[in-house]
């Protein structure tokens, strides 16, 4: 038996017979196979190759062929009680037609598919042989009438742009009518059967360009037969958008025996040829175009790249382009373009891009647009301040600049003061104040510029004391100790029994100030500005709202600190009407360091007493 007749061998050989567009016929049936008449299931012709967009997929796609099958002939066919040999050749097939139609139909929308094959024709012959010679038959004439329907479903299970697969599944009826006469007896023997077998199979695509591509397929199945298969292979042309042709292959076998002795074993296989027309979908697609450009935010003057692709313009043809622009001056006259921004305003800027096939009458232009931004340019921001803040006439201070550029540019630094003199460059430079006058303060500033010339400016004030002024009459009238290392500016008990004192005493002098100096000594690790001024401020706040209710008139209390004595202590001071306090000290600003209540808690070990008691009044 020929290896072919199996089916696995069969669709092979039809797939290698397609590629090559028709290699010989595939092997001849079975010794014994039903002879078929003319043409069985038609290979369905390939369904539209236009590559569509998943839009038009989306669509109803419709396919409908008509096509003549030239098959061979190889078999046993028998009505009961009378069989008979049948071998013809595709030329004898076609000299003995009678008449025939034959068509295919596709209707497909996105993966889903549902092919319709059918095929009538009727077919007479003398090339058959009685399988029994008995009354001296020496030949047979058979008559032939065959129907066949294939209704399919199916899914693509494959849909790349060059391979698709089909998986389908249906049912294929028959209709065959037999008429037998056995020569020279002359008298004509007559049956029919009708049956239908479920198949199931597939079919491959593989397109060389959207108007050329190959078709192999093939299904297999039973049920009223006991075998039924099928093997196709077409090479197809699409010359026109809506219509084709193609040519192929094809291989048919039935092997079907039934209850009244009715035999149809056959195998047909020869080539195809067919028209295609297709339907649905949607037209081609104009051409489109979309542009982009980088950067898509930039500064006036840095360079912009914009640039065009298309789609849907035919490839063979030359594409030109030409480039626009809201702002700047563009050149370009390929699928890029650049553009200078030198001078242009903050603010948003289109450009254009146009393509054209000067070779097509209509459909032949697409333009597009994309859109960079120039953006609103910011000055440098900064910061100045000095340390310390407050120096004698001749001494130094630190003073620096904290300054960024909010767009990222360098920076460069500039620094002027209205007394004394400036040394140094850049963020950190030192002041110094001597022949500056005393008691009066200067003010230093710096001007931050970006590369672009923009600037800011900021300014530190730094005081240069006055000369001491003497002071007869004032006296010290208490002191406290400050200890806890934990908390050095907290009032203790000790400190607040002193201070119960001083607000007795302030109560009975109406006509005085009072000065309390805080000061710092080297080992602690807080400026002297800072600890000592806190220092005082919290004594003055316990004097003011602490819980010993003395309520004194903050008005009559000047706080002050001061760097010449190194101690962990705080004074007070009673400055008589007329009279100037004249101890090197300075200023607390109250607005910056506020008074502390009760100062956090309480260290876990004890502090220390203080030790010097407040001074009896005077």
């Amino acid at each position: 038996m020929h290896p072919c007749r199996k089916l696995s061998a069969v669709i092979l050989c039809v797939a290698i017979a397609s590629v090559l567009f028709g290699v010989a016929a595939m092997a001849q049936g079975p010794t014994e196979l039903n002879a078929d008449s003319q043409a069985n299931n038609a290979p369905p012709p390939p369904s539209a190759q236009k590559t569509a967009s998943p839009s038009e997929d989306d669509l109803w796609h419709f396919d409908i062929s008509a096509y003549v099958f030239v098959p061979a002939i190889h078999g046993t066919v028998g009505v009961p009680g009378h069989d008979a040999s049948v071998h013809v050749s595709g030329s004898n097939v076609l000299s003995n037609f009678n008449g025939g139609l034959a068509g295919w139909f596709q209707a497909r929308k996105n993966r889903f598919v549902m092919p319709v094959d059918f095929f009538w024709a009727r077919l007479g012959t003398t090339q058959a042989f009685p399988v029994l010679t008995d009354l001296g038959q020496t030949s047979v004439r058979f008559l032939q009438t065959q129907v066949v329907l294939t209704p399919k479903v199916g899914y693509r299970i494959v849909d790349m742009e060059h391979f698709k697969i089909d998986a389908l599944v249906g049912f294929r009826y028959w209709h065959e009518g037999l008429t037998i006469t056995p020569r020279p007896a002359n008298v004509p023997y007559y049956g029919s059967v009708n049956w239908v077998d479920g198949v199931a199979g597939g079919k491959f695509e593989i397109p060389f360009s959207p108007k050329v591509w190959i078709t192999a397929g093939g299904d297999a199945g039973g049920g009223g037969a006991k075998l039924d298969y099928q093997a196709v292979g077409t090479f197809n042309v699409q010359p026109k958008p809506m219509f084709g042709l193609f040519v192929g292959w094809r291989y048919l076998y039935a092997d079907y025996v039934g209850n009244k002795g009715f035999l149809f074993n056959v195998a047909q296989t020869g080539p195809l040829l067919g028209l295609n027309m297709q339907l649905g979908g949607r037209p081609p697609a104009p051409p489109t175009a979309s542009c982009s450009v980088a950067p898509t935010e930039i500064w006036s003057g840095d360079p912009v790249t914009a640039t065009i692709s298309t789609q849907n313009f035919n490839p063979k043809h030359t594409i030109t382009y030409a480039w626009t622009a809201s702002g700047g001056k563009i050149s370009g006259t390929g699928t890029t373009g650049n553009v200078d921004t030198t001078g242009l305003a903050p603010g948003s800027y289109t450009v254009k891009g146009t393509a054209t096939d000067a070779k097509e009458k209509k459909n032949n232009i697409a333009s597009c647009e994309a859109s960079f931004t120039v953006k609103q340019p910011h000055p440098p921001v900064a910061d100045c301040s000095a340390a310390p803040n407050t120096v004698k006439a001749g001494e130094a201070s630190t003073l620096a600049v904290n300054a960024s550029s909010p767009d990222n540019f360098p920076l460069t630094y500039a620094w002027s003061a209205s007394a004394g003199h400036v040394n140094g460059t850049g963020t950190n430079v030192s002041l110094d104040t001597t022949g500056a006058p005393e008691g009066a303060p200067i003010t230093a500033t710096a001007t931050v510029t970006d590369s672009r010339g923009l600037s800011t400016s900021c300014s530190a004030t730094v005081n240069v004391l006055s000369p001491p002024v003497t002071v007869a009459e004032v006296s010290q009238i208490g002191e406290c100790n400050f200890n806890d290392a934990r908390r050095p500016a907290r009032v203790d008990n000790t400190c607040k029994a002193i201070l119960d004192d001083v607000a007795l005493r302030i109560q009975h002098e109406p006509n005085g100030r009072f000065v309390i100096v805080g000061y710092t000594d080297d080992q602690e690790t807080v400026t002297v500005s800072q600890l000592g001024a806190q220092r005082s401020v919290n004594m003055k706040y316990y004097l003011v709202n602490g819980e010993g209710g003395q309520q004194i008139d903050a008005t009559r209390i000047d706080v002050r600190t001061s760097g010449t004595v190194k101690e962990k202590g705080a004074k007070i001071y009673f400055v008589p009407s007329g009279t100037t306090f004249t101890q090197e000290s300075v200023a607390v600003d109250e607005t910056q360091v506020k008074g502390q209540g009760r100062n956090a808690p309480a260290p876990k070990k004890k502090a220390r007493k203080a030790t010097t008691q407040a001074a009896p009044a005077q």
